[in-house]
Order: C-alpha cells, then sequence, then structure tokens
C-alpha cells in the first residue's frame, strides 16, 4: 500500500514541478522546447543519483520508487519531446529537431551518468 501511496503522491509531485517550470520557461520568453529540455535533463541528472544512492543505502523501497517512479517519472516527459521533434519536422526544422535530439540524448546520458557517479561521493561518506 505504501508504494501505491509514494507512486500517487509523487505523481503529483513530478506534475505539478513539471507544469511549474514549463510556466516559468514560458514566462522567461524561451520557445517551446527549452522547458521540456530542461526537465528532462534535470530528471536524468536526479535519476541516476538516486539509484547510485539506493544501490549503497538502505533507503527505503517506497522512497525509492516514490522519488523515481513517482515525481521523476511525472516530471520528465518522454511523450512532449517527441511531439516536440515531429512539430520540428512538420514545420520544416529540421536542423533544430535534430539538435533537440541530440541534446536530449546526449545530454540525458550524460546527466545521468554524472548522477550516477556523484553518488560515489556519498558512498564513501564523503
Amino acid at each position: 500500500m505504501y508504494m501505491y501511496l509514494a507512486v500517487g503522491i509523487g505523481g503529483v509531485i513530478g506534475a505539478l514541478l513539471r507544469y511549474f517550470v514549463l510556466l516559468w520557461f514560458t514566462d522567461l520568453g524561451y520557445s517551446y522546447p527549452a522547458g521540456t529540455l530542461c526537465v528532462n535533463l534535470i530528471g536524468c541528472f536526479i535519476l541516476g543519483y538516486l539509484q547510485g544512492i539506493a544501490t549503497v543505502s538502505e533507503l527505503p523501497r517506497w522512497l525509492v520508487t516514490g522519488v523515481g517512479t513517482g515525481i521523476v517519472g511525472a516530471f520528465t516527459t518522454f511523450s512532449t519531446f517527441s511531439i516536440d521533434v515531429v512539430q520540428f519536422i512538420k514545420e520544416g526544422f529540421l536542423l533544430p529537431a535534430c539538435t533537440y535530439i541530440l541534446a536530449s540524448s546526449i545530454g540525458g546520458y550524460y546527466l545521468a551518468y554524472t548522477g550516477f557517479s556523484l553518488s560515489k561521493y556519498k558512498r564513501r561518506g564523503v
């Protein structure tokens, strides 16, 4: 039962955070994929860090699932990323579409790895 609650509450928190970040980027005048790119890259880092910590710490399983699946899962969004890419292509913006794909993919892998790597300092007790 705790897992369901953790994922549900985390999902609400993550979805609201994503919505606020996207509104903030819009208010700052950025074009539409900037907010999605930001939340996805932040989510990659957080999930990498969380998984790194979870491998060596005795964090409660409900907490790891609630944060990972609930908050980060609802905060990040592959479907919006996909629609953004399709929209770029439909409008004839192939270079921005490719740039967005590369920035999301390479940046996401790099930040997930960085987050996981930074967790090694926690493992050593630093």
